[in-house]
């Protein structure tokens, strides 16, 4: 089997899932974040650690007095760990991992994450809530 057939095989290998988050995230956080969990390969998962380091260079070169450029690293640095930690990770749980780096990835997200102070507090929430529902909460962020 190609490489190519691996990974077609292992991204239509379940369906995107379903998830309840209205306790969790506010209704443009949801929506959003719905529409951003895609299928998505080991592969894919792996190569997005390169997009998500390009953007922390572009958070700080594009910062503004009101970044909170220290909570956009932590959030980088947890998704490294996340995807470093290699879990094998089943095909819903790639597509939620996938939506909340997307999500991480927006510019113009439900907060503006370089012109607000808070501006990575719903990324924060975003993928608070996807390690809450992977098990996965060694790797979430302290907002307090």
């Amino acid at each position: 089997m190609s490489d190519e057939q691996s990974v077609s095989s292992e991204v239509d290998d379940g369906p995107v899932p379903s998830i309840d988050l209205d306790d969790l995230l506010h209704p443009d956080e949801q929506r959003r974040f719905r529409a951003l969990c895609l299928p998505t390969s080991s592969f894919e998962l792996a190569d997005s650690l390169e997009t998500v380091r390009l953007h922390i260079e572009h958070v700080r070169m594009h910062a503004t007095p009101s970044t909170d450029v220290d909570m956009a690293e932590r959030i980088a640095s947890s998704f490294e760990a996340l995807l470093d930690a290699d879990l094998g990770f089943a095909a819903d749980e790639r597509a939620l991992i996938r939506g909340a780096v997307e999500y991480f990835l927006l510019a113009d997200d439900a907060d503006g994450d370089m012109a607000d102070p808070l501006g990575f507090d719903d990324d924060v929430r975003v993928l608070n809530s996807v390690l809450d529902r992977i098990n996965q909460p060694t790797f979430k962020i302290d907002l307090g």
